[in-house]
């Protein structure tokens, strides 16, 4: 009876931990939603400040390069130092723009990239991106092997390089990089 009592206990326990793990498990679909939807848009929509409650400033051990050329902003190493997230003002072609990026740091035993499930990748990020804008899909939907597509969502109503551009650079499975500007009003 004890016996039976400690397997069932055993196997409840089991269960609790699968279960919880499942609900707390974060993928890197998850982590590029939140680099889009909770740092990088409230940032450049309103200005708040990206990244505070994920990762570091960069030390000066830390083997990365910032742009010196943003001014307002910073930089903060993210999601286990796989990548450095950066924003700031700086000088656009239609004049002062809030930009936000998400570049890899490419440290070592670090995986270089989001890595995403990649059928319908375009049109899943295309639907998440009309609920910020009213932005158009991108010209092609096409990802390969080959190397990496850049894939650019922006109004409709105004040029390529006016109002808010979201811009990631994928290839099959993996997006390795994240860019975010607008202008300032």
């Amino acid at each position: 009876m004890k016996r039976l009592g400690f397997l069932t206990g055993a196997l409840l326990a089991a269960i609790v931990v699968f279960a919880f793990h499942q609900w707390r498990h974060v993928d890197d679909d998850d982590r590029l939603l939140a680099v889009l939807v909770d740092h990088c848009l409230p940032y450049v929509q309103n200005g708040d400040i990206p990244f505070q409650t994920v990762g570091r400033a960069p030390g000066v051990y830390d083997a990365v390069e910032v742009d010196a050329g943003l001014k307002n902003g910073g930089a903060r190493l993210i999601y286990d130092l796989r990548f450095i997230g950066e924003w700031g003002e700086t000088e656009g072609l239609y004049g002062p723009a809030r930009f936000c990026s998400v570049r890899p740091t490419y440290g070592e035993n670090t995986v270089p990239a989001f890595e995403v499930d990649p059928n319908g990748f375009v049109s899943r990020y295309s639907r998440l991106m009309k609920t910020f804008d009213p932005l158009l899909e991108p010209q092609s939907e096409t990802l390969t092997n080959e190397g990496p597509v850049v894939f650019g969502w922006y109004r409709s109503d105004q040029s390529e390089a006016k109002g808010l551009r979201v811009v990631l650079t994928a290839s099959v499975g993996v997006v390795s990089g994240v860019t975010m500007v607008k202008e300032l009003p």
